[in-house]
């Protein structure tokens, strides 16, 4: 069971871990998600909507931004050409690398939670 009160320390935990994200790598907690789902097999815009339960028009906006960063690449898909396919670029995949190296740690109100479930 959660205490409906936790929902509080949860939400400031989660604003403090993605303002120390954006604070060491200039990414949103949302940039970050897309990046590890494409390092992930997650290659279609569609699909990326999906798994990160963003709109259509909100991934397409993340992907702009981190394409004009350099993190990725898009270009016609090569089995379907009405679709786009995204791909990490040496720097995206370098982002990526370093996440799993971070400093950057989960606050113990997110992790406590997590155990619980």
């Amino acid at each position: 069971m959660l205490d409906l009160c936790s929902i509080r320390k949860i939400q400031t935990a989660l604003k403090k871990f993605e303002e120390t994200l954006k604070d060491e790598t200039g990414l949103s907690l949302n940039d970050a998600l897309c990046l590890c789902s494409i390092g992930k097999d997650f290659h279609e815009p569609g699909a990326l909507s999906k798994q990160l339960e963003l709109s259509p028009s909100r991934i397409t906006r993340v992907l702009d931004t981190l394409e004009k960063r350099g993190f990725i690449s898009r270009r016609i898909s090569d089995t379907d050409r009405r679709n786009i396919w995204v791909e990490l670029t040496d720097m995206g995949k370098t982002i990526i690398e370093e996440y799993q190296c971070t400093d950057i740690r989960v606050p113990q109100e997110l992790a406590f939670t997590q155990s619980r479930q």
